[in-house]
């Protein structure tokens, strides 16, 4: 769709995200935890993480390092458990919502939204996670994530479902023109 589109060419000339290779973005392909929090990294300005450790043993010197730290570090992200992050993972809807919120709440002036969203007004609003619903119901308040309808006319959130490449632009998109003012 139009979003995911715009979202792509949005990342990619702002240097959020880039393709799989050179001349492939795979916009159906899975978002992965390590993924996501690069991204976040990037619109952190990359800053330096020398000598910064986390308790993740999962995380070998890698592309991902440096932002799975930052991550940590600010408290961005938890681990899967205390000493694990699995970064290859997909991310979910209702994790990247939790991500980008607390992203969002580590900046100068975001107070968040006004009107936390009523997740009931979606057929599986009751399955977001517990740990999740504050950060989903803030991020479809303020835009962020919407429902998919069905032939029969419900809105679904699926909280659950893996979160694409395209989806993730989108919504890095929308995090940047509509919370962060960045155009």
């Amino acid at each position: 769709n139009a979003w995911s589109y715009d979202g792509i060419q949005y990342c990619v000339a702002r240097g959020l995200m880039s393709g799989t290779d050179t001349h492939t973005f795979l916009p159906g392909g899975v978002t992965t935890r390590a993924q996501l929090v690069q991204v976040l990294y990037h619109l952190a300005g990359d800053p330096d993480m020398t000598g910064v450790t986390t308790p993740f043993t999962d995380t070998p010197a890698d592309w991902y390092q440096a932002a799975i730290a930052w991550a940590y570090e600010t408290g961005v992200v938890d681990g899967t458990s205390p000493t694990t992050f699995s970064p290859g993972r997909p991310v979910t809807r209702e994790q990247a919502a939790v991500l980008l919120m607390r992203y969002a709440a580590r900046l100068p002036g975001f107070a968040g939204s006004d009107a936390p969203a009523d997740l009931s007004a979606f057929a599986d609003g009751g399955s977001v996670s517990g740990w999740a619903r504050a950060g989903m119901a803030d991020a479809v308040a303020l835009g962020l994530f919407g429902g998919t309808q069905d032939s029969s006319g419900q809105v679904w959130l699926r909280p659950g479902a893996g979160t694409t490449r395209a989806e993730t632009a989108a919504l890095l998109q929308r995090m940047c023109t509509k919370v962060l003012g960045i155009g």
